[in-house]
């Protein structure tokens, strides 16, 4: 898959944001399996934040290159409303497994969302390409958590900044592991660098706290 994102920072903060992933399946997860036009005819997603205005996305159709006639309109997009932590779905970058996460000490992982879980274990979902995607997993109520492990001390801001913004504004948190929100200003010449502590995590809101 293929994301395109752009945001509107002012003083380290992100007002404004838009991207757009044409590949996105619009009622499904994703998968490297199923991943093309034929199997998928109707994909393809744009979502759209402004600071106090919430999270707004609407589909297109790949065959044409715009937007369908039949879901001409913008939709609001909220985050999922879970808050127990082992009934939650987890998502992580494609690189990165689910024992290298802190989290994994507590609780062992699945992708099988047909058995049922205990306390013990959380559903990790099948989310392809980049972090961007996860972001609007989240923003979209598809997933409650995505959860990301920084190997080197910065990250670029371009791959979180529009996933910032259509998270909150959709109703949910983002931080560093240390609970601070993600310094987008930290970079004062190039605008490119953020180092948040340990990673990021990304989630609905009521899970933020516990984890």
């Amino acid at each position: 898959m293929q994301l395109v994102g752009l945001a509107l920072v002012v003083n380290g903060e992100v007002v404004a944001g838009v991207m757009g992933c044409p590949n996105w399946a619009n009622d499904t997860i994703a998968s490297r399996e199923d991943d093309s036009t034929a199997a998928q005819p109707d994909q393809g997603i744009l979502m759209i934040a402004h600071v106090g205005c919430g999270t707004w996305s609407r589909h297109f159709s790949i065959e044409t290159g715009q937007f369908t006639t039949e879901q001409d309109t913008w939709n609001r997009c909220l985050v999922d409303s879970c808050s127990v932590v082992h009934m939650a779905r987890f998502c992580i970058p494609d690189s990165q497994t689910w024992d290298m996460i802190p989290l994994s000490v507590l609780f062992k992982s699945t992708m099988d969302e047909s058995n049922p879980r205990d306390e013990n274990e959380i559903l990790l979902l099948s989310v392809y390409c980049g972090s961007l995607c996860k972001y609007l997993t989240v923003a979209s109520g598809r997933a409650s958590v995505f959860v990301l492990r920084a190997r080197t001390k910065n990250l670029k801001s371009w791959d979180h900044a529009v996933g910032v913004i259509c998270v909150q504004e959709a109703g949910g948190q983002i931080s560093d592991w240390s609970g601070k929100p993600l310094d987008l200003a930290a970079d004062l010449t190039g605008r490119r660098d953020i180092y948040p502590s340990g990673g990021v995590l990304v989630t609905n809101g009521a899970l933020h706290g516990k984890l």
